[in-house]
């Protein structure tokens, strides 16, 4: 048995209902209020100076346990494309294609294992960055995972070189749907203007996030001792391969059917307005075609797709989980008081120590709405305006909202993407601090530089 003291582990599902709980506990004890809203053009946008006291509506106990099927039923769309979209990948594991393709990488000898990696990371950069995705690529991250682990390191580099790449990515993309696109819409600018300067942002924040990741992963490939995850039994992450997996041209053809799947999905949501329905249906067609070039019986490719449903479902579950904290939030009516009291904080302050208050306030409003979206729509009607009467431009307001928003997605235990990752990696979040802290806090100075 064991000797070693086992650290506490935080379960994704008890995080979430902490806040919950405690999401209703400040029902009760925080000043009722709220803005007026008005919707244009199918944007509902807060009036900035209409906020006025409400009565309290402070959050049963029977609301508390109806947030989780509310949170379940906003976000269904999401969560069964996320499941739709493991249940094809596993079509690739079980037909041997990404054993294949393993095999092929690390059969590459001119090739080193820390380029193989840095190659990885840059692919998952331009998907988090430049497409804006983050839930999307769950189902992949554990082919990252397996791939890290035969590579001789650890999963925390696999989770780290796909989902927090994305993420970190997703923080700073320039041309960002969700949170540049919604806020530049609330602050009538023109859509994307400013991009050169997310740009560089983005630049700088992926080479540190490359450094660090490189920096970690040569010092445990040195040592494994000095892996954070060395007392964790992670073998059952690594995906079964064997020598007589090889790309053979039915598993090549179904690696280009992954790829033609990849960019039909890109261009549907770059130019014909696609959403997760569409992108499910792509990716099924997809695994379909490479049943049929492997030669799968269609009752095993139906077991094949629920296999790998059932193993995203948790994963799946805690998008929804998450939501609950927003919906107990709206029982509540806390959102708008909270946003009222740190935007009035600001007020008296000068323009560049606003700029950074602005990034501060959106770090910490993203703990309660982790929506990208839903927090443009909250506080840039607020932030717009303050940015007017104290000389900052508007596009400044936005970066600071971008910034803050979305550094802290990497952060925020109220983020059930990031927990899903972490979950997938069998990381717990005392691990996951220890390695991410320190770049934390050089992402904040960077963030202040611009």
């Amino acid at each position: 048995m064991s000797n070693k003291k086992q650290g506490i582990n935080f379960n994704p599902f008890i995080v979430m209902a902490c806040m919950v709980i405690a999401c209703a506990a400040a029902s009760y004890v925080i000043a009722p209020g709220a803005y007026d809203r008005e919707t244009i053009d199918g944007v509902t946008r807060v009036l900035a100076d209409s906020y006025h006291p409400v009565d309290r509506t402070p959050v049963t106990l029977f609301q508390i346990f109806k947030s989780l099927p509310e949170g379940l039923t906003a976000t269904a769309n999401m969560m069964f494309v996320v499941m739709l979209i493991g249940g094809v990948v596993q079509i690739y594991s079980d037909t041997g294609v990404m054993a294949a393709a393993i095999n092929s990488v690390l059969s590459v000898k001119k090739v080193s294992s820390e380029a193989i990696i840095s190659l990885i990371m840059i692919a998952f950069f331009v998907i988090g960055g430049i497409l804006g995705w983050s839930e999307q690529i769950i189902p992949f991250v554990p082919i990252v995972i397996s791939l890290t682990l035969a590579l001789g390191y650890d999963s925390l580099v696999g989770m780290a070189i796909s989902g927090f790449a994305c993420l970190i990515s997703f923080a700073v993309g320039p041309f960002n749907v969700y949170t540049v696109g919604t806020s530049h819409t609330i602050a009538e600018l023109p859509m994307f203007s400013g991009w050169q300067l997310r740009i560089c942002a983005l630049l700088v924040i992926c080479a540190l996030s490359l450094f660090w990741v490189l920096r970690y992963a040569r010092k445990i490939k040195k040592d494994p001792s000095k892996s954070l995850m060395a007392d964790v039994d992670t073998s059952d992450l690594r995906i079964p391969t064997d020598i007589s997996d090889v790309l053979n041209t039915p598993k090549t053809l179904s690696l280009v059917v992954l790829a033609i799947s990849f960019a039909v999905v890109i261009y549907g949501l770059l130019n014909l307005g696609w959403s997760y329905t569409e992108m499910g249906a792509v990716f099924m067609m997809g695994g379909i075609v490479v049943a049929l070039l492997n030669r799968v019986a269609p009752t095993a490719c139906v077991n094949m797709i629920l296999k790998g449903m059932r193993g995203t479902m948790e994963g799946a579950l805690i998008i929804g989980a998450a939501r609950a904290v927003q919906v107990t939030m709206s029982y509540g009516g806390i959102i708008d008081p909270i946003v009222h009291g740190l935007s009035t904080m600001m007020q008296s302050s000068s323009q560049y120590l606003t700029s950074c208050v602005m990034f501060i306030m959106n770090f910490f409003i993203n703990m309660l709405i982790p929506s990208g979206s839903g927090q443009a729509t909250a506080v840039m009607p607020i932030m717009v305006p303050l940015a007017d009467m104290l000389g900052i431009t508007r596009q400044t307001a936005v970066l600071a909202f971008q910034f803050g928003d979305g550094i802290s997605n990497t952060f925020w235990f109220s983020n059930g993407t990031l927990l899903i990752y972490c979950a997938l990696a069998k990381l717990t979040l005392k691990k996951w601090y220890k390695f991410i802290l320190p770049l934390h806090g050089i992402f904040v100075l960077v963030e202040f530089v611009f």
